[in-house]
């Protein structure tokens, strides 16, 4: 199961940097909804209930969950992308 979800709007800018950010890694599954939120299907609006995005989702994107953490924003998760890379 996988325990890594980069959670993204369509037509958002820092989503589509820290996309690029990822590109490279195949242990987190990018997911991206729609921008307006109406027009989320009812999978979409479930998986973002069972993940905890929902609400900052309304607010802002990209957000990476890790095993239920929460990383808000693109610099944040470029952030945790650094600090990792130093622990290798």
């Amino acid at each position: 199961m996988n325990e890594k979800f980069l959670f993204s709007l369509e037509n958002c800018i820092k989503c589509t940097q820290t996309k690029e950010l990822l590109a490279d890694r195949d242990d987190i599954k990018i997911v991206t909804f729609p921008h307006d939120i109406n027009e989320w299907d009812d999978e979409q609006l479930n998986d973002a209930k069972s993940h905890d995005v929902f609400e900052d989702l309304q607010k802002t994107a990209p957000i990476l969950w890790i095993y239920g953490e929460k990383k808000i924003g693109y610099l944040r998760i470029r952030k945790w992308l650094q600090d990792i890379e130093k622990q290798d």
